[in-house]
């Protein structure tokens, strides 16, 4: 599950921004993060689950942070510009780095989508329902999937009002015209829903999409075995 909600955060702000006329193009979005149906052991545990998460933007620059179940941070940084993705785990002290391009990011999208004939992508539908959020105007999309022959409905809202920094290069949101304000992400019965709760109309500092001193630069293979290491409570 940790692993999960890394790379949720991870493919969440992959995007090349294409904007469009009137929309905020740079500030801070605040989020509140919720879970539903988690089994007894993990509910004992939810306190050490993230419950908010951060979202810095300004132009094809974004930076997402998140923590990680108590031990340390998660942030992710996309640079539209040199189209490259940064991951910076903070983990008890300790500081990683992983980089990968737009092309490499293709391949973790295919490597984490189901290959299974139990699972079927069905599309994306946007509604004539609207409500706000934040003050900002939103409208209602409806993701369906076939899970062992169950079709299920993930509803979303999305705001034209500021680009489409999370919806653009996923292929499964791609047709949803904007970004989203609350979307969640369903595994095995159990849900994750990140909500908007404030938006900062702000200046950002260049220097928040820039990797930190004392970063290790290190491989996938390498964050991989540093994630199960944090998972097994190592």
């Amino acid at each position: 599950m940790v692993k999960k909600i890394i790379l949720f955060s991870f493919l969440f702000i992959w995007a090349k921004a294409a904007f469009l006329q009137n929309v905020l193009r740079e500030g801070k979005i605040l989020y509140d993060i919720s879970y539903q149906n988690l089994p007894a052991e993990m509910r004992r545990n939810e306190h050490m689950l993230p419950h908010d998460a951060s979202f810095y933007f300004k132009g094809e620059k974004t930076r997402m942070e998140m923590g990680i179940s108590g031990m340390g941070k998660n942030t992710t940084i996309y640079n539209g510009d040199s189209a490259t993705n940064t991951v910076l785990l903070n983990i008890k002290g300790k500081k990683f780095a992983l980089i990968k391009s737009d092309s490499e990011m293709v391949e973790v999208r295919q490597s984490f989508a189901p290959n299974d004939s139990n699972y079927a992508f069905l599309g994306v539908t946007v509604v004539n329902e609207f409500k706000k959020i934040v003050d900002f105007n939103c409208q209602k999309a409806i993701v369906k999937r076939k899970v062992n022959g169950i079709i299920q409905e993930t509803i979303c809202w999305f705001t034209k009002e500021i680009p489409p920094y999370n919806t653009k290069n996923d292929p499964n949101l791609h047709d949803i015209p904007g970004f989203l304000m609350q979307y969640s992400m369903t595994e095995n019965g159990m849900s994750m829903t990140m909500t908007v709760k404030l938006v900062m109309r702000v200046p950002i500092e260049d220097s928040y999409f820039e990797i930190p001193q004392g970063y290790q630069i290190v491989s996938e293979k390498e964050l991989n075995r540093i994630l199960m290491v944090m998972q097994n409570g190592q």
